[in-house]
């Protein structure tokens, strides 16, 4: 005789298991990226990669460099472009998957020595590797 008991538990038990096999799959993290815009440029960083990039587009004299903080890290990552329409990127691929991070804009100076000193600097916004 067909036992509706039985059948409920069991059918609870496999609506279970699907909907942790659903949780688990969807929990692998996709990360963020993030675009900053200011007048004499732009920066980003793209989660597939883990890139920061920088874009001078004013004639202007100033640099656009990109500046790069990973949470609960002491350091900071940066690329810089010097020059009307230039474009240079550095890859980052140690960052952890999912780790927050934080990037801004900054103009800079380039000094002969290579050096660059900020000028002025966005707010860090936030973004996942």
């Amino acid at each position: 005789m067909f036992n509706k008991r039985k059948f409920a538990t069991g059918a609870g038990v496999v609506a279970l298991a699907a909907t942790m096999t659903l949780v688990g799959a969807t929990a692998a993290y996709a990360g963020t990226d993030e675009r900053i815009d200011v007048a004499g440029g732009e920066v980003t960083f793209t989660a597939d990669g883990d890139y920061i990039d920088a874009y001078d587009l004013r004639k202007d004299g100033y640099c656009m460099t990109a500046e790069l903080m990973i949470t609960n890290q002491p350091d900071y990552w940066t690329v810089s472009s010097c020059g009307y329409n230039t474009y240079h990127y550095r890859s980052l691929s140690f960052i952890n998957e999912g780790a927050p991070v934080y990037i801004r804009a900054c103009y800079t100076k380039k000094h002969s020595g290579g050096s660059y000193t900020r000028v002025k600097c966005s707010g860090w916004q936030g973004a996942h590797a």
